[in-house]
């Protein structure tokens, strides 16, 4: 079976997959879906010769990630034929494009779990979306005063949105991608160093022990040998950069000499203090 990313013309041939899975979506949603969302997404599909047997969507969002604008996308449709399941093929969808959208270096990837334990072992957490109701209609210049990472309602963003009943708030999980994109809008309350070592078993370009450099303004990954001073995986550290978890929860695998200093270092840090996402797809 190959796994390849469907030409425009093919993208119509994966509706009979998503009717067969996602069955609780109107005809008239489906339709627009296919009309506004498939006309510059990316579908990456297994395909068992000519036919499609699993699949997954990426709509590519613009968001404003505190003073900068960037892309990442929404994984959608994620759907595999009955008699095609438990052979691993989402597993290899998943990596796939996650791996594609390293090497785009998209800071993250994000989507709204049908059970959140189905994506825990790829590293996705759940982020701190809020639940205030009122935020869907709020303007932009409204967002920006609250919150650190949201979606910009730009033209692209209109030219793709589908006017259907939305949720106020949507439970969205999240999972960091390209890490020097992420952390370069992370900056302290100070200038500062970390030695980090982070894990993830996805993605080789963010396994590594760094040198953590911060400004005011934001911070960059250095690679080096030296023994590191925290250890971590790349869906805790998601966790704590989208304010999800406290410095305290990540200090288990740190020396106890070190934890005080160590402590001190991550409390500094400008973690996300406000995330808003509100999409159906």
């Amino acid at each position: 079976m190959e796994i390849r990313y469907l030409s425009q013309e093919e993208k119509e041939n994966s509706r009979v997959l998503y009717e067969e899975v996602f069955v609780e979506d109107e005809k008239a949603f489906v339709d627009a879906y296919y009309k506004i969302k498939a006309a510059d997404n990316e579908i990456l599909a297994v395909m068992d010769e000519e036919s499609i047997v699993a699949m997954l969507h990426r709509n590519p969002y613009t968001f404003r990630f505190r003073d900068k604008s960037l892309r990442a996308d929404y994984l959608v449709a994620v759907a595999t034929r009955r008699s095609y399941r438990h052979q691993g093929l989402m597993r290899r969808l998943l990596t796939r494009a996650l791996q594609d959208m390293e090497r785009e270096k998209q800071p993250f990837a994000f989507l709204m779990p049908a059970d959140e334990a189905i994506y825990l072992p790829f590293d996705f957490r759940l982020m701190g979306n809020e639940y205030e109701e009122g935020l869907a209609s709020l303007e932009e210049k409204l967002l920006s005063e609250t919150y650190d990472l949201y979606i910009e309602k730009n033209a692209d963003y209109n030219k793709r949105h589908i006017s259907w009943p939305e949720w106020e708030a949507t439970p969205m999980m999240m999972r960091l991608v390209h890490l020097p994109s992420f952390v370069s809008q992370i900056g302290a309350e100070n200038e500062q160093d970390l030695l980090l070592a982070v894990t993830d078993p996805i993605l080789a370009e963010n396994q590594g022990t760094f040198r953590w450099q911060f400004t005011t303004e934001g911070s960059r990954l250095l690679p080096v040998t030296e023994e590191p001073e925290l250890t971590v995986s790349i869906a805790d550290l998601g966790s704590f950069l989208c304010g999800m978890t406290g410095p305290e929860e990540l200090l288990e695998a740190c020396p106890e000499e070190k934890r005080a200093e160590v402590q001190k270092k991550l409390s500094a840090i400008r973690v996300l203090e406000g995330i808003y996402i509100n999409e159906t797809v």
